[in-house]
């Protein structure tokens, strides 16, 4: 009897694998489509209609390869079916926006949670794109609160100059045993999700976090008002407290607890211990392994607090750069000095810059104090021969 796979392929090598921007990839996933194990083709009769399918199948193959097209949306929540992510140089973020609707417009509840899982998986590998392979990433489909919003733009910012420039592209996500829990409060209640992701890329290798979100239904419409993604290191854990619980859905509603992530001068947990040691000892050592922006940081803190043993504590000490003694800084009046909203003004959105590194050991910050990329400040810093980032005597240019 003819092997029916023979007529197959002599019809795709004259049909669709001609098409020069077929590619081998292209053509292998057709192939492995036709050789899964479950399919098993034994009667001529059936190569007609099997051929139809197989040329359907390898034309919306090619179709979503060329769109760019990825769902990483499981049909059953507890089994997500991994998603293929292209190493993307460059931007392009979603394409279409999904409408992730409350099943009732003016409550929430547990017939919610498929819904939920999904918004937040489509987050999370929007996400993990947007940090590893530089893709846009649409907050406003996913969030409903404008502070969290401003978090966590400046997170991905600040994640994706960290890995963005790594050859580490994500490849795929992979969900492991998901939670959901349903609370009932005053304002129409919350569902608590807890997803653990194991992030693949394309050269091997990979690690996992853990994220835990709280969504509301919106104005009908399920939305993230709490995301935050554990283990050491983390951008969270750093940023928010390693020894936070996450246990209050409406957090980002509390005008103290935002204005430590919305000041210049607000420091994450781990800066403030930073600098509740140095200013007991000026100690240079205490300043070992914190980045220019953290140092900086720093600096308009006590700059606005009017610390100025401690400012002075934080300029360089390489003897070549010192413009002048500690004992001639205790003579500079407070009225040159600059008022605390002055300080704040000058430093505004420092803890959103880049540090530019210049030479061995010099660099500066570039921030953008009106928000607006059109008038572009400059924190110089020096790293001392102990290798710790310093402020420069005259640090804005």
């Amino acid at each position: 009897m003819k092997d029916p796979m023979t007529d197959i392929k002599k019809s795709l090598d004259a049909t669709v694998f001609k098409n020069p921007q077929f590619t081998a990839k292209n053509k292998n996933a057709v192939f492995q489509k036709i050789h899964k194990p479950k399919k098993i083709y034994v009667l001529p009769s059936l190569v007609g209609g099997l051929l139809i399918t197989v040329l359907a199948s390898a034309g919306i193959y090619f179709a979503s390869e060329r769109l760019g097209s990825e769902s990483p949306i499981a049909s059953e929540p507890t089994n997500l079916t991994p998603a293929d992510i292209p190493p993307i140089n460059g931007q392009g973020g979603t394409q279409t926006a999904p409408v992730y609707a409350a099943k009732n417009k003016n409550e929430l509840s547990m017939l919610d949670a498929e819904t939920a899982y999904e918004m937040c998986v489509n987050a999370l590998t929007d996400y993990y794109k947007a940090i590893w392979n530089g893709t846009d990433i649409d907050l406003d489909q996913y969030i409903g609160n404008e502070n969290l919003k401003e978090y966590m733009q400046t997170k991905v910012e600040s994640e994706y100059k960290r890995y963005g420039t790594l050859d580490g592209k994500v490849k795929q996500l992979d969900i492991g045993d998901w939670e959901v829990k349903f609370s009932d409060d005053e304002m129409g209640g919350y569902l608590y999700l807890k997803v653990p992701v194991a992030i693949q890329k394309h050269h091997g290798g990979g690690y996992g976090e853990p994220t835990e979100f709280f969504i509301r239904n919106v104005d009908g419409k399920l939305a993230i008002v709490d995301w935050y993604t554990g283990g050491k290191d983390t951008y969270d854990y750093l940023r928010r407290g390693y020894q936070q619980k996450i246990d209050d859905p409406d957090i980002w509603n509390d005008s103290e607890w935002v204005k430590k992530f919305k000041s210049g001068t607000g420091l994450f947990d781990f800066e403030q211990k930073v600098y509740d040691r140095f200013k007991l000892n000026r100690d240079e050592k205490e300043l070992r392994g914190l980045d220019p922006i953290s140092i900086a940081k720093l600096y308009v803190y006590a700059s606005y607090h009017q610390d100025f043993e401690t400012v002075y504590g934080l300029y360089t000490d390489r003897e070549d750069h010192i413009l002048w003694s500690k004992e001639e800084d205790e003579e500079i009046p407070l009225a040159h000095r600059g008022t605390p909203e002055q300080i704040l003004q000058t430093f505004k959105n420092i803890e959103k810059g880049s540090f530019v590194q210049t030479g061995e050991y010099e660099g500066y910050i570039e921030f953008y104090p009106n928000g607006d990329h059109e008038e572009k400040s400059g924190f110089s810093m020096i790293k001392n021969e102990d290798g710790i980032w310093q402020v420069a005597f005259l640090p804005i240019q």
